[in-house]
């Protein structure tokens, strides 16, 4: 609705509250309302006038080409992702539960979501409740047992607080599935399962779970686990009514960001802000090529594995200690998905490269406005994105709908380097 620009300019900006921007429920996009996601996809998609339609093509297209990885100019930093024993992640306690998921399932069901280790299919994510790259086996068609076990491999694979994150995730898309009434399009298990490669305590494997606001790949390696890219967001990020009532999510990122840039001297804010207007929402002040009517100011969203991001803003080589650890904070707290072991091994990663670190900013610094930021290493690129309304009415960015992407360059994503080297020490066996 608000994606209309000229539905848009109609709506007066008067609250910070999203109850005063939902969409009435007798409004034809909230119709038909016992539509399912199948059926709901195909009408979006079929239609030339609705902003996704040019954006899932040209998704369709990356998602055709070979695998290259993030990059700042087109060419993968060499040495930079090797395998290290120490981190000593629960790969055994996935192999566990990643068969209790095979045990779970029927013959159809494992021909659905299973895939070779080195399979395209990692890539079919996409962040819309639109179904774009259909592939794997929708949580929701599950038997209530196969459902619980993929939610047993997401505990074994992540944080406590990690699974806690993602899990709110879930109740987010289900909480904005009752207030638009669309259940059948967003709930807690409308999201797609696909596991790669033979379960293995010394082999590569890793799984991915994707749909509205929430996309993750899991890769394992005999202790390491690579986490990324990954999604997360909300559409409220606040749920205020019902039996979840006070839950919230990416609240940690929101605060820290700005604590962070409020830290900045006026002249290290000047070097970190980056051109673009946090209220665009026609991508009339982004450089050309640097936004998109889905992502808006995001850079490593749905289907941009090949993606070329220049550094840009403010380098960790201009900040003092307490700046630089504040800026590894931030990192981190995108990070808590991952085990203990794993995610101190990648931090050890990222600090490594801290020189090599910049931070970017978009939008006003205050209390109030909403806000866009961008950590980027050559290990890792963290964004925060306010967005304005999908299924919600604001017209403008509001710090309710919030995107969150990281994405691993230099093949890091998907473990790929790992893969590769893994793949280099076997003299090419695969998994597969």
């Amino acid at each position: 609705m608000a994606n209309n620009l000229q539905e848009s300019l109609k709506i007066k900006e008067t609250s910070g509250n999203f109850r005063d921007y939902l969409i009435p429920l007798d409004h034809p996009r909230l119709h038909p309302s016992d539509r399912d996601a199948r059926t709901h996809a195909k009408g979006v998609l079929s239609n030339e006038s609705i902003f996704l339609v040019p954006v899932a093509r040209g998704w369709l297209q990356n998602y055709e080409k070979p695998f290259h990885g993030f990059s700042v100019d087109g060419n993968i930093v060499p040495d930079l992702w090797h395998y290290n024993a120490s981190a000593n992640g629960p790969t055994a306690k996935m192999v566990e539960a990643a068969n209790g998921v095979i045990s779970a399932s029927t013959q159809e069901e494992s021909r659905t979501f299973r895939f070779p280790v080195d399979a395209r299919e990692w890539r079919a994510w996409s962040n819309p409740e639109v179904i774009v790259v259909d592939r794997g086996l929708r949580v929701e068609e599950m038997s209530t047992p196969l459902r619980e076990a993929v939610h047993s491999l997401l505990k074994a694979s992540l944080s406590e607080e990690g699974y806690q994150k993602v899990w709110t995730a879930m109740l987010m898309n289900a909480f904005l599935g009752d207030l638009t009434r669309l259940k059948n399009v967003m709930n807690e298990h409308s999201y797609h399962f696909c596991l790669f490669g033979d379960p293995s305590v010394d082999k590569p494997w890793g799984f991915n779970i994707f749909g509205h606001h929430l996309c993750l790949n899991v890769f394992t390696l005999a202790g390491e686990v690579v986490m990324g890219p990954f999604f997360v967001g909300a559409e409220p990020n606040v749920i205020d009514d019902g039996p979840n009532k006070g839950l919230e999510v990416l609240n940690k990122e929101e605060r820290a960001g700005l604590a962070f840039v409020k830290s900045l001297s006026p002249e290290q804010q000047k070097k970190a802000t980056i051109q673009g207007d946090i209220n665009d929402i026609t991508g009339e002040t982004m450089p050309e090529g640097r936004w998109n009517p889905a992502d808006l100011r995001g850079l490593g969203g749905a289907h941009q594995d090949n993606r070329i991001v220049p550094f840009e803003g403010l380098n960790a080589k201009e900040m003092d200690g307490s700046q630089r650890k504040a800026l590894l904070d931030i990192i981190s707290i995108f990070n808590e998905l991952l085990p203990a072991g794993p995610k101190e091994l990648f931090m050890k990663r990222v600090e490594k490269y801290l020189d090599d670190t910049y931070f970017a900013w978009i939008g006003p610094i205050d209390d109030k406005t909403p806000f866009y930021f961008r950590v980027h290493s050559p290990i890792v690129m963290d964004e925060f994105d306010h967005h304005n309304g999908v299924w919600l009415a604001n017209a403008l960015p509001k710090k309710y709908h919030i995107h969150t992407i990281q994405r691993l360059p230099n093949r890091g994503d998907y473990g790929t380097a790992l893969y590769d080297e893994w793949v280099k020490k076997h003299a090419g066996r695969t998994t597969s």
